[in-house]
């Protein structure tokens, strides 16, 4: 009998908490049975085997149980230090880097995955034609922000009697049925590297906490909130029902996290947002789920 965990958190258990009422319960909407309840955070936001390594083969669950909770116990800790007033340069980065990880795990995401790798397989055929190394080297870095190649790489795919062929078997492979749509997942979860990338973008902004002693903010299962591919235009998140973070563009961004008090009509804009962008489920104050819940439609996750 196995207990490999097989239902996995895709925004942490512990932020969904940051959205428990004053009365110690947690409501909830989800769209399926259309209503606002009280619900548990054990069972939200949340896929069957959506991090699992090839659930049909070795059926390996440990990017769950070890580098992802690594992760989201770090998370807990940096979420519970800003909340409770740390706005340092130090917080900012630990939360950049939990920020960047979440963004990389969401379903959205992950489903991504494949198809981009297939894309940039595909345009390493571009190094048998292509000039010199220099070019192609920036080329490919133009294309996909954060990738690279070694010299040796190149001239070993130009050295190939028949690239071609090498590089369809890779994408026909990611192509089939059963392929490895976790890669490169793994590597960003275990390897900081690939997230780093997201990361600095995010520390390339000006950070600002804003407050609401009214505990008016709700948190909807796409719980970062950005124009699609572009991290540069600005990002959203609530971090509890009292407080939100935005960040936003700048030509000389600011160390540490600023703070102001969310006004009225910013309270309601992201709770709009939050609502519209949810796929299945929204957690908050009762009243403020049931103010926004005709936003909420049923987008349905993609698959991965």
């Amino acid at each position: 009998m196995s207990n490999k965990p097989r239902v996995h958190h895709f925004v942490p258990q512990f932020w969904i908490k940051k959205f428990i009422s004053a009365d110690g319960k947690l409501w909830g909407y989800e769209w399926n049975d259309d209503r606002v309840k009280q619900r548990s955070s054990k069972a939200m936001m949340q896929v069957f085997d959506l991090y699992t390594i090839q659930p049909g083969g070795v059926d390996d669950t440990s990017l769950e149980t070890k580098e992802l909770a690594v992760i989201d116990t770090a998370g807990a800790k940096t979420f519970d230090r800003v909340l409770s007033g740390d706005l340092s340069e130090p917080a900012r980065l630990d939360l950049a880097t939990f920020l960047a990880a979440q963004i990389m795990r969401d379903p959205g995401t992950l489903a991504s995955y494949r198809p981009l790798t297939q894309e940039y397989a595909l345009s390493l055929l571009g190094a048998v034609d292509a000039q010199d190394y220099a070019s192609f080297a920036a080329e490919l870095a133009a294309q996909f922000p954060g990738a690279d190649i070694r010299r040796d790489e190149f001239d070993y795919f130009r050295s190939l009697p028949a690239a071609e062929l090498a590089i369809d078997k890779i994408i026909s492979g990611l192509d089939a049925a059963g392929g490895l749509p976790e890669l490169p997942f793994t590597d960003l979860i275990r390897d900081p590297k690939g997230r780093d990338i997201v990361r600095n973008g995010l520390l390339s902004l000006n950070w600002q906490i804003r407050t609401n002693a009214n505990a008016g903010f709700i948190l909807g299962d796409a719980a970062v909130l950005f124009e699609k591919s572009d991290l540069g235009s600005g990002l959203r998140t609530p971090l509890s029902k009292t407080t939100v973070l935005h960040l936003m563009p700048s030509q000389t961004p600011r160390q540490g996290i600023d703070s102001t008090i969310a006004k009225s009509f910013e309270v309601d804009d992201m709770n709009y947002e939050s609502a519209a962008r949810a796929r299945l489920w929204v957690v908050g104050e009762q009243a403020q789920i049931e103010g926004v819940r005709t936003q909420v439609t049923n987008r349905g996750f993609p698959s991965v």
